[in-house]
């Protein structure tokens, strides 16, 4: 009986493996195609995606921190730049005669104005103070100011070597620098020291903040040990700020901000797509790994195809299911029939179109030629316009502003002033006696003087100050954000200067006029007193600088 059961399953299964594969047989193409992909992409897809998001995670993760070293870095790199611009502006201040003058002879009243008070209102310094040889304080914003010669930075200053660094007292950090006072010339000891200091308060760190592109926290620690580097009391991201002799401070850390979160987000989405770009790819092999099934049929096409390119018109596909296969297969054998009559059309349509192709590669040459040598003509026309703009602002002697470029700068600088109500000085400048040097020297000789004194004015100059030839033997100087009486002293500095000047064939000297804007007035006033200031000079004497005077014009 048990033998008969097993009898009656083993028929049972054959019987049933027979009509699954029968019907399997029967099925089309497609159908089987699309069946035995989906079994595959499900077996192969699951490892996929989890491999996927494990490796997105683990990329995330690197980016943010190389993200945050990055900002670390550069905030590092702002507050030095701040620290180098704030002991520029000290150098400016603190290298004055009249300042020295001032300490030297403990000019309060004068220390206060021009200093502290100037200094607070038009660059919004948190701390100036003006310290004696000693390090007794003269003038100072604080009311004690005795703490801040405790700082190495000050005493160092007080030794003669000006530096910037951060400090922090009553629980605030500062940017500060200290500068030595000298003369102008630097040819004196110091006589004191100009403390310049801004505190690294929320409109500080918003401006830093700006920069980065990023929200920044200021956070201080008193207990020095939380900021050891292997301390846990600061976070890893944040910035160890230190004073000059480098012991820890503060701490300034960077929190990520709200666009680098959604940047994530849009990373994971786009990595969502990124799996559907795998699937594809999967389903491409999957494709392939069925390649073998379809075979048997694909060489019955192949066989025909053969037959057909061999020259035998005859050719034809036997399939007689109805299905994807059998539809190209019936189409095959209908073109089969047409071939022959479309081969030789198709001869001659490939005769035409090679003609025109050798036609139409002459003419990309052709093409690529002109294209040359426009490119060329166009270079040329681009620099020939650079020398020529040069040419337009530039004196072609001695390489200053020409006339036309100093009126420009001169409008755009009264606008400025007027703006800003920030004071200005025009200096006119003129070679005593020229032409008679010209006249008795010799043109090349009259030239290479032009050329000296355009050299000392260039070189006297600041970054901003306007140098320019105002005609012939005639100069002009435009000092932005300067005093007349800073003006006169610039002037007699280039009067000094001019004379010193080593001509083979004569001394040199030069007149000098100054005058100051006044507001309100027009741009050609200030050039006319300037004028007036030097004919003035010339009548008295010349070699001298005189400033403009209203009863004497």
């Amino acid at each position: 009986m048990r033998q008969r059961w097993q009898e009656a399953g083993r028929l049972y299964l054959s019987r049933w493996g027979w009509q699954v594969r029968h019907r399997w047989e029967r099925t089309p193409i497609g159908l089987r195609f699309a069946f035995t992909l989906t079994l595959i992409l499900v077996a192969l897809l699951t490892p996929w995606t989890a491999l996927n998001l494990l490796y997105l995670d683990a990329a995330l993760g690197t980016q943010a921190r190389l993200n945050q070293m990055r900002r670390a870095q550069v905030a590092q790199l702002i507050i030095e730049r701040e620290l180098m611009n704030l002991l520029r502006h000290g150098e400016d201040y603190s290298v004055w005669n009249d300042a020295r003058e001032a300490v030297l002879q403990r000019d309060l009243k004068w220390l206060h104005t021009n200093t502290i008070e100037w200094l607070t209102h038009h660059f919004y310094y948190d701390i100036v103070t003006v310290l004696q040889a000693d390090g007794t304080p003269l003038v100072s914003t604080e009311p004690e100011s005795e703490w801040l010669t405790r700082f190495p930075l000050v005493q160092d200053a007080l030794r003669g070597k000006g530096d910037a660094g951060l400090i922090r007292h009553n629980g605030t950090v500062y940017l500060m620098s200290a500068t030595p006072i000298y003369d102008e010339e630097w040819e004196h000891p110091h006589v004191g020291v100009l403390i310049l200091a801004r505190a690294l308060n929320r409109a500080q760190l918003d401006r830093i903040s700006e920069q980065l592109g990023n929200r920044v926290a200021l956070t201080l620690y008193t207990d020095t040990n939380l900021l050891a580097p292997s301390s846990e009391g600061v976070d890893k991201d944040a910035i160890i700020l230190r004073d000059s002799t480098k012991k820890p401070i503060a701490a300034l850390k960077i929190e990520s901000p709200l666009s680098e979160t959604l940047l994530v987000s849009e990373v994971r989405y786009t990595a969502q797509r990124y799996v559907i770009g795998i699937s594809v790819g999967i389903a491409f092999l999957a494709s392939l790994a069925l390649v073998w099934f379809l075979r048997a049929y694909i060489a019955r096409f192949l066989t025909a195809i053969q037959r057909l390119a061999s020259g035998d018109w005859d050719a034809r596909v036997p399939y007689a299911a109805r299905d994807e296969f059998g539809f190209l297969a019936r189409t095959f054998n209908a073109m089969a029939r047409q071939l022959q009559q479309a081969f030789e059309e198709q001869v001659r349509q490939h005769e035409e179109i090679q003609a025109q192709n050798e036609e139409l590669q002459a003419l990309y040459q052709q093409l690529q030629a002109a294209h040359q040598n426009l490119a060329r003509l166009n270079q040329e026309l681009t620099e020939a316009n650079q020398l020529l703009a040069q040419a337009a602002v530039t004196d072609g002697l001695t390489g200053l502003k020409n006339h036309r470029a100093f009126q420009e700068s001169l409008a755009s600088l009264v606008q400025m002033a007027e703006r800003h109500r920030q004071p200005l000085s025009l200096i006119m400048l003129d070679i005593d006696y020229f032409k008679e040097f010209n006249d008795c020297f010799g043109h090349p000789a009259g030239d290479e003087l032009l050329k000296q004194v355009a050299e000392v004015l260039r070189q006297s100059a600041r970054a901003y100050d306007v140098a320019a030839r105002y005609g012939g033997e005639e100069f002009a100087l435009l000092l932005p954000n300067t005093t007349l009486e800073q003006a006169v002293q610039v002037a007699e500095r280039l009067r000094r200067q001019i004379s010193a000047i080593q001509n083979p064939h004569a001394p040199v000297s030069a007149s000098l006029g100054v005058a100051s804007y006044r507001f309100g007035t027009a741009p050609a006033a200030l050039l006319y007193e300037a004028d007036a200031a030097l004919y003035r000079a010339k009548r008295n004497g010349r070699n001298q600088v005189c400033v403009y005077q209203p009863e004497a014009a």
